[in-house]
């Protein structure tokens, strides 16, 4: 039998058992309500971001001011949370409305900014002229759009935390399990949105998603709201006043954990600019898009929600917080150092220049070991940290509001400190090692006078963590960032076989990214350049990228000769804008580029015929996201071309996009025309089509052009257009300066740019009628997936096609508008010539049956040299070397040859070819060239000695017996018995 102690003892003891079970069940729920809370907030955050560049410009400034105003609207809500005047709210009936304010104005929001930028429009170009005026109202107008729920947002911790069975848990126990389950609904909404909503139901519908989300936890709330009278408001303590006063006021006794609030300012100012620092790093060894992105931002996020509840569950006291905390901030120093150091880039290969959903494990893989240490101990600290700081001000609501505003500064700094400081001045590498540093003084900082003694055990390991940090400083290996710029640039610089192809000129650490010029010479002389951003070819001088980029500017200038006013959107490496200032009447033009590294790095070119655009008088350069500035911009327009990034480039898709395209043709002065790049080898034939619908949606006088390739240029009109007379057209090659540049590129005759025709806007009707048009809304019609390249040439394939292609070019009612149809006569065989050298690109050909084919039927130069594996600044390189010395060199002896077919100096070639057989130089294809040239030339005899003399050298297969009866139908030639 139980004596009544006994039985008191066990009921006391099943109470308290009940009790725990209680709390235990009752934290378990707020987790999930949190989860879902962070899971729709993180979804709300990035479509706001996401559509308030849309409205406020993308330009990393402009990025900046709404990465502010978002802090500063959470940081007024931790405010007043500080401030302690909600606390006659009851606490979860209280935290369900901020909720529910959050999922309305959030939503709301949503559907305002996309026509928020277009309302502005006329204000923005009032103060164009006023540039830090109007990058002060921007500011403001995005501060108080997202004022609301982003204060709501800031209340949600606070306020949940004073729930009164909560009050009765450990505090740190408790802000770790909800701090963490908030962040790991956070890296839920991070993947879920971008990998699905998006694509599956737009920005309104995501929207949607997240609101229901954020309306789930509040209905939860209230649930465990009536739960029970434990929801009844607490009652404040009256033998301390001074958390009621505190931040409004002090008194004269109030003492605030100053170092405390410095340590949460802190940690949150290194790990916010540590999370730009590392995306930058990765952007080197990773393809970026905005899937990788996702995947980026969810391993931060894991981390930290991890390291939260971690924490949560570590924390049964606090007697020992204050000597817990140096030791994580030690810890996260040296993971700083450690995971740089011993990133396995080289181990794990990604690919490069576009993403691949296949290789989603291998970036996870890499942003797991830079990332995740880190972001675990960053976890772990926001609420040790909460958890010291409470135990200083008692008053829990307050010391999580005060914690939270005090790392939330922090974080608003961070960004902007790594953007425009640490980045551009010392490069990652040494913002990584400050940030380290930074985190080892901070853990000074909140050291207790007894931390030293050695009667406590965490001296020990104070002193070994802090031996450790100064070794890995001591013996780092600070050429360490070489190998990363070396990896970003290897596949351009060196070939398979480890050859030497190009070398880096200059690299630049922008606010935004990183920058690499490449330098490939030839023959001792500067060839063409690349410009690198991050691990992304995004342009190139070579001359098969110089053609597009330089019709870009000669088919709007082909068919609006009196244009004075144009608009370059992207400069790249200045190919366009130097064409565009070729125009006859051209009196001003304005290139917009987001980076005004691009533009620093125009005076590192040098070349043959090169000059740097932004010397000209007329060229005005301005820094400037291209959609904001058309936008914000009152100018019109003549000609409005442009060349952005591909458009799965992070942050390109919205420039393909009909709103876009809309906002182009708003810029132009009636008969105004703009050209726009379609890289459709990128892209899947759906979401080539996607672009070729929006683009005709904005401009109903649609067509498309394109050279031998799958670089495609659309063109729009505003307006019908008006008759070109040859004569006008004539002018750009009769001009010395256009007509050398036409001819360079490959376009020789006005005919050649008819015969750029594949479609007008009649056809882009028929082939996208089915399809949806890419729109701001439903960005994800262009997916991260790789294309098939197998599909895009066979779309290709179909408009270059030269009896359709011809076809269609004279039943077009755009055509038959705007063309001299005086120049129709000759059209057809320059049709012809651009689907032989598009066959002979995709699928390979016979190189002397299309030699012949230009040398006896064509007087154009270029197919020729093309044939031949060259180009016209090759040969001109070529010349330049072989006029400095006696005897040509036989490296250029290829190009020389070349060079001399294609004016037809079939003697010089012939000689050229002579000259290396006496040198003992002349290889199988060389010998089987000069034998059909001794042919073409009248020299049958000359061809068959010749072939009888290396009979032993010439293998009997498939080309030669198709040469000799080549030969033989055409010149007569007897081709050997054997």
């Amino acid at each position: 039998m139980l004596t009544s102690s006994q039985k008191s003892h066990v009921s006391r003891a099943r109470q308290a058992s009940h009790v725990v079970r209680s709390q235990s069940g009752r934290v378990a729920v707020f987790c999930g309500v949190l989860f879902l809370s962070g899971t729709g907030a993180l979804i709300f955050e990035t479509l706001w971001l996401r559509l308030s560049g849309l409205a406020f410009g993308n330009s990393i400034w402009a990025a900046a001011l709404i990465l502010s105003s978002f802090m500063a609207g959470l940081a007024l809500g931790n405010a007043i949370a500080a401030a302690s005047t909600i606390r006659r709210w009851r606490p979860l009936p209280l935290y369900a409305l901020l909720e529910v304010l959050v999922a309305l104005f959030g939503c709301t929001i949503v559907f305002v900014l996309p026509v928020l930028g277009e309302l502005m429009g006329p204000l923005w170009q009032m103060l164009w002229k006023y540039q830090p005026a109007l990058l002060g109202l921007r500011f403001i107008v995005s501060f108080l759009i997202l004022l609301v729920p982003t204060t709501a947002m800031g209340l949600t911790l606070p306020v949940i935390i004073e729930d009164p069975l909560l009050r009765e848990t450990e505090f740190g126990r408790a802000i770790g399990f909800l701090y963490g389950s908030n962040t790991l609904g956070a890296m839920l909404g991070a993947v879920l949105g971008e990998a699905y909503l998006i694509g599956a139901f737009g920005l309104y519908g995501t929207s949607l998603a997240a609101a229901a989300a954020l309306c789930i936890a509040a209905a939860i709330a209230l649930v465990v709201a009536q739960g029970g009278a434990v929801s009844r408001p607490p009652q404040r303590r009256t033998g301390d006043r001074r958390s009621l006063r505190f931040p409004l006021g002090f008194g004269i006794d109030y003492r605030p954990p100053w170092r405390l609030l410095f340590v949460s300012f802190g940690t949150g100012l290194i790990f916010l600019a540590l999370e730009v620092i590392w995306f930058r790093f990765l952007r080197l060894y990773v393809a970026s898009s905005p899937t990788a992105f996702a995947i980026m931002l969810a391993v931060v996020l894991a981390g930290i929600g991890f390291g939260g509840v971690a924490a949560g569950a570590i924390h049964r006291r606090s007697a020992w917080l204050h000597q817990f905390l140096p030791v994580l901030l030690l810890l996260a120093a040296i993971a700083v150092l450690l995971t740089y150091l011993f990133f396995p880039g080289e181990a794990v290969r990604t690919p490069t220049g576009a993403f691949s959903l296949a290789s989603w494990y291998q970036i996870t893989l890499l942003c797991l070991a830079l990332m995740f240490p880190v972001a675990f101990l960053s976890g772990a600290l926001f609420p040790t940290i909460a958890a010291c700081i409470q135990a200083s001000v008692q008053d829990r609501m307050n010391s999580t509001g005060i914690t939270t505003l005090a790392n939330t500064a922090g974080a608003a700094i961070g960004p902007l400190l790594a953007s425009f400081v640490l980045l551009p001045s010392i490069g990652f590498q040494w913002s990584l090692i400050s940030c380290a540093a930074v985190y080892a003084l901070l853990s000074l900082l909140c050291l207790e006078r007894n931390a030293w003694s050695f009667r406590q055990p965490v001296a020990y390991t104070l002193g070994a963590l802090y031996v450790a940090l100064i070794l890995v400083i001591a013996i780092f290996p600070y050429h360490r960032a070489e190998a990363a710029f070396a990896h970003a640039s290897r596949p351009y610089v060196t070939d398979e076989h480890g050859n030497v192809l190009a070398k880096v000129v200059k690299k630049i650490a922008g606010s935004s990214d990183t920058y690499q010029l490449l330098r490939r010479d030839l023959f001792g002389e500067p060839y063409y350049y690349r410009l690198l951003t991050d691990a992304f070819s995004m342009s190139a001088t070579n001359p098969r990228n110089q053609r597009y980029m330089r019709l870009f500017a000669y088919l709007p200038l082909a068919f609006r000769p009196q244009s004075e006013d144009v608009l370059l959107i992207c400069y790249g490496c200045g190919v366009t804008a130097n064409a565009l200032l070729q125009g006859p009447n051209v009196k001003q033009m304005d290139i917009v580029d987001i980076s005004k590294e691009v533009f620093h790095l125009a005076d590192f070119y040098t070349g043959i015929n090169y000059s740097n655009p932004l010397r000209d008088q007329r060229v005005h350069a301005v820094v400037q996201d291209g959609r904001f500035f058309l936008q914000a911009s009152p100018q019109q327009y003549d000609i409005i071309s442009g060349e952005p990034p591909p458009p799965k480039v992070p942050g390109s898709v919205n420039l393909y996009t009909e709103e876009f395209f809309s906002l182009m043709k708003s810029r132009l002065k009636e008969g105004g025309i703009a050209t726009f790049w379609l890289p459709i080898y990128q892209l899947k034939v759906e979401e080539s089509k996607a672009i070729l619908h929006a683009f005709h949606n904005a401009f109903p006088n649609a067509s498309v052009w394109s050279s031998a390739d799958r670089d495609w240029i659309m063109m729009g009109i505003k307006g019908p257009g008006r008759k070109i007379e040859e004569s006008e057209l004539r002018q750009l090659w009769s001009n010395p300066g256009s007509g050398a540049d036409l001819r360079r590129i490959g376009i020789e005759v006005p005919q050649q740019l008819g015969a750029l025709f594949l479609m007008d806007g009649e056809e882009i009707d028929r082939i996208t009628h089915d399809v949806a048009p890419l729109t701001d809304i439903y960005p994800k019609r262009l997916t991260d997936e790789l294309w098939d390249n197998e599909e895009s040439l066979r779309f290709a394939s179909t408009y270059l096609d030269a009896p359709s292609a011809l076809q269609r070019f004279l039943g077009s009612n755009l055509i038959n508008t705007i063309w001299p149809k005086t120049l129709n006569q000759s059209l057809e065989s320059f049709f012809i010539v651009r689907q032989s050298r598009y066959l002979a690109e995709a699928i390979g050909s016979n190189e002397f049956a299309e030699l012949d084919l230009y040398l006896r039927h064509s007087r154009l130069r270029m197919p020729v040299l093309e044939v031949l594996g060259t180009d016209a600044l090759r040969v001109s390189i070529a010349e330049r070397v072989a006029k400095k010395l006696p005897t040509p060199p036989l490296e250029v002896m290829p190009d020389l040859i070349a060079g001399a077919l294609a004016q037809r100096n079939i003697n010089r070639a012939i000689q050229l070819l002579e000259n290396k057989r006496d040198r003992g130089a002349l290889g199988t294809n060389d010998m089987f060239l000069l034998t059909y040239l001794y042919c073409l030339n009248g020299n049958v005899e000359k061809a068959e000695t010749l072939i009888i003399d290396n009979a032993a050298n010439i293998k009997k297969d498939e080309f030669a017996d198709w040469l000799w009866k080549k030969l033989q139908a055409d010149f007569g030639f007897h081709p050997p018995m054997n």
